[in-house]
């Protein structure tokens, strides 16, 4: 989240700690400022300085970054600001490739069961092991990911990333029975969980802070891009019934994100911590006007030093009752964004609009409509949620989703037809979006948000597996409980969820629109 203080930009922000000596000269600056003097104490709750995009609306950065007084329209910033963009977008594109591969492998198996189930023979069991053993892969991945990114680097973690969803792309789709289909889809999942930790860590670390809100939450918008791909995929290749040919697709975004993070260079804050400050300096180069380079270096450097200081135990945090309290919330965001059935309709719609009265092809073309709807949502919460707030989004989205799944389970129980099979289909569509604009979006956010930063990194990764192993048990269960109980009972069960999902949020979910990281850690501390 972007530092919420507001101020003047010609002002930098007293230093704690810092005293002015009469008898030397003050220090200045690339732009003549008077710099004041820095302490070596760490210190944790430092206002951050505010600086200026190209729109002229003030953003707030994590690092200082002064602005500058040369003239914003010269060529030579015209052009030097043209040239920052051109890089942080290309790392950001080619990066973001492993989102869109995340989105990618969840949302083809859609279509490939439609086929693949009769050459498999498979029972409705065996379709919940296919389908859940990549969640096993990601839960996986998303544990170990973050130990690669530190050992290793971030650029080198996506390179292995990729280089799994290649030969896991490959693999699947020569997968001979559904053993071996399980087994290439549980190493799948390593890179789908590694991807989904590593890309917005690396984005938001490489990113400067004028754009790094923007960035970080295309990951959220490529992920439903790759779902919304895979739709069209299973669309086109429908007519043929050729499930192979569908999950080997993703072999060429794969390709395409480790060629390109070959010649990425890793983030500067990775380098710093390895001692590489060359090599942090050139990527800042790069990505950061020339005068806010070496400060920039100074500030990753003593915001690193005030994470170590404040370090402290998950056990000695929850003793606080403050730190308890959002913790439980973060764990209830968590289960709630699985428990309200979202991947059913994702992993399952076409095999669902099948049952409804749709055509094999008709359904899986139709599932298009989920994937874009999918995008509508997450385009609209993110264009939303730093204007109503994080609260407002999840209540209109939770309650949109309860008339959404109470109507699909209505329908599920009349006589199957073409029709009731598009009445379903739309209401699909419409509890997706509402599921990104309310659930999806914010629940990520928020999960980076309201944690104390002594936790802060513990606490989400406990999130994140609750949320891949959340994901796991509902895609396992949904086809056999829906087999044996009905899609109409599993849809009226999500809608009881998805209630009390509502109740919860209204009474546990703060609201952080407008708060500090730092804000949000005094008051859980206090």
């Amino acid at each position: 989240m972007t530092d919420s203080h507001r101020g003047s930009t010609d002002k930098e922000p007293e230093r704690p700690g810092a005293v002015m000596n009469p008898a030397v000269p003050p220090a200045k600056g690339p732009d003549g400022r008077v710099i004041p003097p820095s302490t070596d104490k760490p210190v944790r709750g430092a206002v951050a300085n505010t600086v200026q995009d190209d729109t002229e609306s003030v953003l707030s950065s994590p690092v200082t970054e002064p602005p500058t007084h040369a003239p914003p329209d010269s060529p030579e910033r015209v052009a030097m600001r043209a040239r920052i963009k051109k890089f942080v977008l290309t790392v950001v594109i080619i990066a973001a490739l492993g989102g869109a591969l995340f989105g990618y492998d969840t949302g083809v198996i859609s279509g490939v069961l439609v086929y693949l189930t009769p050459d498999f023979g498979l029972s409705q069991t065996q379709v919940g092991i296919i389908t859940s053993s990549l969640l096993i892969g990601a839960a996986i991945g998303s544990v170990t990911g973050g130990w690669m990114a530190d050992r290793w680097g971030r650029r080198m973690t996506l390179l292995f990333a990729g280089g799994l969803f290649f030969v896991g792309a490959i693999a699947q789709a020569l997968a001979p029975d559904a053993t071996v289909m399980v087994i290439t889809r549980l190493f799948l999942g390593v890179a789908v969980g590694t991807a989904s930790l590593v890309v917005p860590m690396y984005v938001s670390e490489i990113s400067p802070p004028t754009y790094r809100g923007r960035l970080v939450s295309m990951n959220s918008l490529m992920i439903a891009s790759g779902q919304l791909l895979a739709y069209i995929v299973n669309a086109l290749l429908a007519p043929t019934g050729n499930w192979r040919l569908m999950l080997a697709m993703a072999a060429i975004p794969a390709a395409a994100l480790v060629i390109g993070m070959y010649y990425m260079p890793d983030s500067p804050r990775w380098y710093l911590k390895q001692g590489r400050d060359a090599d942090a300096k050139k990527v800042l180069e790069q990505s950061y006007y020339p005068e806010n380079v070496d400060s920039t270096i100074v500030d990753i450097k003593k915001t690193e030093a005030a994470d170590e200081a404040v370090k402290d135990s998950l056990g000695n945090q929850l003793r606080k009752p403050k730190v308890r309290a959002l913790f439980y919330t973060g764990v209830g965001l968590a289960i709630i964004q699985q428990f309200v059935g979202v991947n059913t309709v994702i992993y399952y719609a076409p095999s669902t609009l099948t049952k409804a009265g749709m055509g094999d092809n008709a359904a899986v073309t139709s599932s298009i409509g989920i994937g874009i709807g999918a995008v509508i949502g997450v385009v609209i919460s993110m264009s939303l949620i730093d204007k109503v707030g994080r609260r407002p989004l999840m209540f209109v989205g939770l309650a949109i989703m309860v008339v959404a799944l109470v109507g699909m389970g209505v329908i599920e129980r009349l006589t199957q037809s073409t029709a009731t099979g598009y009445v379903l289909l739309a209401l699909m569509v419409v509890y997706v979006s509402a599921f990104q604009l309310g659930v999806g979006v914010p629940t990520w956010l928020l999960l980076a948000e309201i944690f104390p930063a002594p936790i802060r990194a513990t606490a989400m990764s406990i999130c994140t597996l609750i949320i891949w192993m959340g994901n796991f048990i509902v895609s396992l269960v949904f086809p056999p409980l829906g087999d044996l109980w009905g899609a109409s009972t599993m849809f009226f069960i999500f809608a009881v969820v998805s209630a009390l999902s509502l109740v919860f949020c209204y009474r546990r979910v703060p609201e952080t629109m407008g708060e500090s990281l730092d804000e949000i850690t005094t008051k859980a501390e206090s």
